[in-house]
């Protein structure tokens, strides 16, 4: 499977830090780095497990504000891409390449399935931990 989402902490300060997170698709890789807060890794966790237990659909994660008046902003939002237990991911990211984040961006789908984000899941307070280089992943290169 070609599919993968990586999530590292690379920077701390004491109220939020910056995470560098990777996405890989069929057809396109993409990375962004976004600061963000522990409380913000603790809602993607409850949504996941809400998503992954049955209680919704579709849930959507968002960190940031979109635009170019905020630092860059990304999203991830989980559907069921049918009944045997794969996974679309559709993720929008801002890219912090030096140009407008309304004109610098991307949206495309990770694919995975359900044992792999639970594992994923299972593993993102990892990301919590006050520790550069802690990383967790969804899948793996091929």
């Amino acid at each position: 499977m070609n599919n993968q989402l990586e999530m590292e902490r690379i920077w701390q300060d004491d109220d939020f830090f910056e995470l560098k997170i990777t996405c890989v698709s069929k057809i396109i890789t993409a990375t962004t780095k976004v600061y963000t807060t522990n409380a913000s890794v603790d809602n993607l966790t409850e949504k996941i497990k809400s998503f992954l237990s049955g209680d919704a659909e579709i849930c959507l994660w968002e960190n940031g504000e979109k635009g170019d008046g905020a630092t860059a902003f990304i999203s991830l939002e989980f559907s069921r891409k049918d009944k045997l237990g794969h996974v679309q991911i559709e993720v929008f990211m801002e890219l912090d390449d030096g140009g407008k984040f309304r004109k610098h961006n991307c949206c495309f789908y990770v694919e995975t399935e359900l044992g792999l984000l639970e594992k994923f899941c299972k593993n993102i307070y990892k990301l919590k931990e006050r520790q550069i280089g802690s990383k967790i992943c969804l899948g793996q290169y091929t």
